[in-house]
């Protein structure tokens, strides 16, 4: 359903508004879309631990997020295109069946190689939700609404922090981890059902001719890739691995940058340039994020003895105190947006060093401390380095800019998954290790983060020098 504004209309909207009548309806199917994508990270994170105990497989522990933030990139990238090949209605409500089905896979799954390829599935399903969600919000709602529905949308991530790892706890707890991925498929259906009874449907053309198959394909083959280093403990063989997934991904990027319909600014990897640099950074930022929370409930487990519930608490912290850093940044004044970003750095910086040191002594709350800590220090980058971004970007390239950064997110949190992965598998990590040697492979995980954080913050140092020296 469309709706074009009026002269009746007011010219502000108010938040009744969007919670009843005509919109009501609009605005509950694209929140329940949203939380049920948000809610599954969360979740996850909290029961895998219970999964891996159960099923074996530790070897694939990272897969589960590696693979789910691929599918996220197949999904948000091919959105656009479904819409128009099959309208809004049959995209939307597909793509909740799409998530919906890969839930189900991952309940019956019965080793980790089926569960973590049900995560493709449902990152695809998720990724298109979230990307169909606001290009509703602009064909729905008319421009006066948009910024309370916009903000509306946001508060579903929060409300999954909330939520998220007690309702998995739930499930981990009572050794029924299968019922978290269960419980949530009604859920999907419903949401299904309301996006094909309430979107209005509309003409498509029938073709998918649009949706960039090759890079996407080469981006994903360069993630498995990198993701299978953790399965052998050979070093030549990983080093094979690990330099065709960069070939791989070096060649998406490269036949990107040519493409008449380019996903990404031309020069987003050109590190020479400031737009490139930045994108470099972002980069960077997603893979210390992904180290810092890959294994967190994990190491807080068979580490230090936590339940299921105050790991899921400790993991999700991250994301309130993200929050935070995000209001605080509000807050300042364009001015300071470099400022903003090197201080986040600096921050991120120093929360993985300390997680590096205190991953296996504890105490615990010196990591929570920490992991607090990287969440303020990515709330303060994160939305001064997007604007940076679309500042720099050639005006023709500006919009692009804007919409591939969640893609470049989801990039970097699926090779930080993947490599983090890789580290473990090298440093002994494998089923039934004992305490000492998780201990130790968590050191190197951790320790190799470092490097990731340390590289980021030189990076923006750089850049700043650069733009000093030009000014």
């Amino acid at each position: 359903m469309t709706e074009s504004s009026g002269s009746a209309e007011p010219a502000t909207g108010s938040w009744g508004e969007i919670f009843s009548g005509r919109y009501g309806i609009f605005t509950f199917v694209l929140n329940l879309g949203m939380i049920l994508f948000a809610i599954n990270y969360f979740v996850v994170a909290t029961v895998l631990p219970s999964v891996v105990a159960d099923l074996g497989g530790v070897g694939y522990y990272t897969w589960a997020f590696s693979l789910f933030a691929v599918g996220a990139i197949v999904g948000a990238a091919s959105a656009g295109q479904l819409r128009a090949a099959f309208g809004a209605r049959r995209a939307y409500a597909g793509a909740g069946l799409a998530l919906g089905i890969g839930l189900a896979g991952s309940a019956l799954a019965t080793d980790m190689p089926t569960l973590v390829a049900w995560r493709l599935v449902q990152g695809i399903g998720g990724g298109a939700i979230a990307s169909q969600a606001y290009g509703l919000v602009a064909t729905i709602f008319p421009e006066r609404l948009r910024g309370r529905v916009l903000t509306i949308i946001s508060t579903v991530w929060g409300v999954a922090t909330v939520a998220g790892p007690a309702y998995g706890a739930m499930f981990a707890e009572a050794e029924l981890w299968r019922g978290a991925f269960w419980s949530l498929v009604p859920l999907t259906v419903v949401f299904a059902a309301l996006a094909w009874r309430f979107v209005a449907d509309e003409p498509g053309h029938g073709r998918l001719s649009e949706i960039p198959y090759r890079r996407l394909a080469l981006l994903a083959l360069s993630v498995v890739l990198l993701s299978a280093t953790s399965l052998t403990r050979a070093v030549w063989l990983q080093g094979l691995l690990v330099v065709a997934a960069f070939a791989l991904a070096a060649t998406a990027f490269v036949r990107d940058a040519r493409a008449e319909r380019n996903m990404f600014p031309r020069q987003a990897m050109v590190i020479a340039t400031e737009l490139g640099a930045t994108y470099w950074i972002f980069l960077l930022v997603s893979i210390v994020l992904s180290f810092i929370n890959t294994y967190t409930t994990f190491y807080l487990q068979v580490l230090h003895g936590m339940a299921p519930l105050t790991a899921g608490y400790l993991f999700a912290i991250q994301s309130f105190m993200w929050t935070v850093g995000a209001l605080v940044v509000a807050t300042l004044k364009p001015s300071l947006e470099t400022a903003a970003i090197i201080t986040g750095l600096v921050l991120l910086l120093g929360a993985a060093i300390a997680v590096a040191f205190t991953v296996v002594a504890g105490p615990v709350a010196l990591i929570a401390i920490a992991i607090s800590v990287s969440g303020i220090g990515i709330g303060l980058l994160n939305n001064p380095a997007i604007q940076r971004i679309m500042a720099v970007a050639p005006p023709e390239e500006t919009h692009i800019a804007g919409t591939s950064v969640q893609a470049i997110r989801n990039i970097g949190i699926a090779f930080g998954a993947a490599a983090s992965g890789m580290v473990a598998a090298s440093a002994g990590l494998v089923d039934g290790a004992d305490r000492a040697t998780v201990g130790f492979a968590m050191e190197w995980v951790y320790g190799v983060n470092v490097v990731f954080a340390a590289l980021a913050l030189a990076l923006a140092l750089r850049l700043l020098a650069g733009r000093r020296r030009h000014t």
